[in-house]
């Protein structure tokens, strides 16, 4: 091969290596630098430049991510030792990302004088297996064992076929790569593999890259599958280029195969792992959304007939005692069921906050008022301080609400008989502070740092119960109107203090008017009742019947739609999940009867997340609620119809 030919020849395999390739002189300038280098590193800046001048403006790093002084450059090494030299180096250039590399450098030498160095920049996890064919006394004076020292350095695997596509030149990447035996065709050789693009499609022997490339194309990064008469599938990214005489003639070409099936495979793992983690959470959600609805269901009859006995009843104080501890267990299951809808959805991000101006003491009373009652059967004192004036805040008053009422709940819980619960909020011209202080049982110092972590129960939380969400859902609820949550504790028996601090964005500065009075009557009300349970649909009967609504009622989505047509009702609760036509499908066949555009509908189901409500709107509802209702709940809705 003449000096041209073979520095043609060397320039076009330098130019397909997917690694980067420095050479330099014997005083460490940059003589030369193939394509990836100068596309990777910027290195055609380089060239003429002397790396200890790179090295001294830091553009070189250690391992450690330190300045790599010139004397421990890889070159300055190979340079100074007349060895092979492998070390991690992080090449930095100005104006572009830090890369990671295992930079192997090897001294070249023509008649025993030092003439140079060659480097390849590998990523670490593809380095070569050896450098020991490119000894420190190799005569590299002739350009083709030159090449031959750099093909079997780099980590890609480097063919040359003549016009025939036999096979004159593969190295020991490309020898394992294929499989190839001595004195075979490259072309012989790939007509035993099956070739398929990316797509999966066949690629026949006339498109193979070294066809291509003999036929005067240039290729690079185009995938490849191949797989061997054994079934052994391997990934590579292949480029192939002519090589030409000096009157234009091809004489051969160069392909060149980069392996990455552990790449490839590595990918398929990580998307499969997503998926899998994707179908495990929308199952997930499925099971939290019926286990919801199952649980919120057999809540509405008993919630029910406790209100019908509490307003109609002539009860003596056994009872009424009674039905307050039924009233405050109820109270206490739908929170729980909240709590974990609530939860599972911020952790999702489908939590969406409803932002207005209130006034935050009102949220913080409501929280607190409703366990007076548990306290004092505890015998439990519980105060709260409230300043005189209106804190308002910018926020979603119910969460802000839910946040108080996690933290009183877990003090009752926890506090014994004779002890004292203290709540109060205290507002500043930024910040409000709501603190809630037990003399309770205390936290010990291994639980009080995961305190706020979901399901951690320490030994006192599982002793009375609960599902170990509440506490995370203030933390969670809290970060999402930008304050902060901190529980101090000083150990078993010394109580607990929680502090949450919200900061104060004002939407006005006066508090909103007190709302009008709802009338609670409904006489002369048509009313419809679609509802498959047989104990909801009749304490919604009776109740709405006290009310003096005229009630009607149907076990099934056909019944359903018979009746609304024959009564035309001024206004439809309706159950989703109905046995035969669903609920959703029941409101989409009522809003396309005309005589019936006057009929409010309102969904009544035990399906409460953000989808469900969505969904139900979509269909034609114009409300949803979610069960167990209360009385007043459903009356304040009706007033207005």
């Amino acid at each position: 091969m003449s000096s041209s030919s073979s520095q043609t020849f060397l320039d076009t395999v330098l130019d397909a290596l997917v690694d980067p390739v420095l050479m330099t002189d014997a005083d460490g300038v940059v003589t030369g630098a193939n394509a990836a280098a100068i596309d990777r590193l910027g290195a055609g800046k380089y060239v003429g430049v002397a790396l200890a001048e790179q090295a001294s403006r830091g553009e070189v790093l250690s391992e450690q991510g330190t300045r790599l002084g010139w004397s421990e450059h890889p070159v300055a090494l190979a340079l100074a030792t007349r060895q092979p030299v492998t070390r991690t180096v992080i090449v930095a250039p100005p104006a572009a990302f830090p890369t990671r590399f295992r930079m192997t450098t090897v001294p070249l030498e023509s008649d025993g004088r030092l003439i140079g160095t060659m480097s390849v920049l590998h990523p670490p996890a593809s380095v070569a297996a050896t450098v020991a064919a490119v000894a420190s006394d190799s005569d590299l004076s002739d350009r083709a064992a030159r090449l031959e020292a750099i093909v079997n350095l780099v980590s890609d695997a480097v063919f040359v076929v003549d016009r025939d596509g036999r096979l004159l030149y593969h190295n020991a990447v490309g020898a394992r790569l294929l499989g190839l035996p001595q004195n075979v065709t490259l072309d012989e050789r790939a007509r035993r593999l099956q070739v398929r693009d990316a797509d999966g499609g066949m690629v026949g022997p006339e498109d193979f890259p070294s066809m291509r490339a003999l036929a005067g194309e240039t290729m690079a990064g185009v995938p490849l599958l191949i797989t061997d008469p054994a079934g052994e599938t391997r990934h590579v990214v292949t480029g192939a280029h002519p090589l030409r005489r000096s009157d234009g003639e091809i004489y051969a070409a160069v392909v060149t195969m980069k392996d990455t099936t552990d790449e490839v495979r590595a990918r398929e793992e990580l998307e499969a792992a997503r998926e899998n983690a994707e179908e495990a959470n929308h199952l997930k959600d499925q099971f939290i959304a019926a286990l919801s609805h199952e649980l919120r269901t057999p809540l509405q009859p008993i919630l029910g007939w406790t209100e019908v006995l509490r307003r109609h009843g002539s009860l003596d104080a056994i009872t009424t005692q009674a039905l307050e501890a039924i009233r405050r267990n109820i109270r206490q299951q739908v929170r729980l069921v909240d709590d974990l809808l609530d939860l599972s959805r911020i952790v999702h991000g489908k939590l969406a906050l409803r932002f207005e101006s209130f006034d935050l003491r009102e949220q913080v009373r409501a929280a607190v008022e409703p366990f007076e009652e548990a306290a004092a059967l505890r015998r439990v004192r519980l105060t709260l301080t409230l300043p005189p004036e209106p804190v308002m805040m910018w926020g979603d008053g119910a969460r802000i609400q839910q946040i108080v009422t996690n933290l009183i709940s877990n003090a009752v819980k926890f506090t014994p008989a004779g002890g004292q619960i203290a709540a109060q909020l205290v507002a500043g011209d930024t910040q409000a502070l709501i603190e809630v202080e037990d003399s309770g049982e205390g936290i010990a110092p291994e639980e009080l740092a995961v305190i706020f972590e979901p399901f951690r129960q320490g030994g006192a939380s599982r002793r009375r119960g609960g599902l170990g969400i509440g506490l995370d859902l203030v933390k969670r609820l809290t970060e999402l109107h930008g304050g902060a949550v901190e529980a101090v504790s000083e150990g078993h028996g010394y109580g607990a203090r929680f502090s949450v601090r919200l900061p104060l964005r004002f939407g006005r500065t006066t508090p909103p008017s007190a709302a009008v009075p709802v009338a609670r009557r409904l006489l002369r009300r048509e009313i419809l009742v679609i509802e498959d349970n047989p104990d909801t649909r009749e304490v919604l009967k009776f109740m709405l019947e006290a009310e003096g609504a005229h009630v009607e009622t149907a076990d099934s989505g056909q019944e359903g739609i018979r009746l609304a047509r024959a009564s035309r009702p001024s206004v439809i609760l309706c159950d989703i999940g109905l046995p035969d036509v669903d609920g959703l499908e029941v409101a989409r066949r009522i809003r396309r009867v005309a005589a019936l555009d006057g009929s409010r509908l309102i969904a009544l189901t035990g399906y409460g997340q953000p989808e469900d409500v969505q969904h139900a709107l979509d269909a034609g509802f114009e409300a949803h609620l979610t069960k167990p209702i209360n009385l007043d709940q459903l009356l304040e809705l009706l007033a207005g119809s």
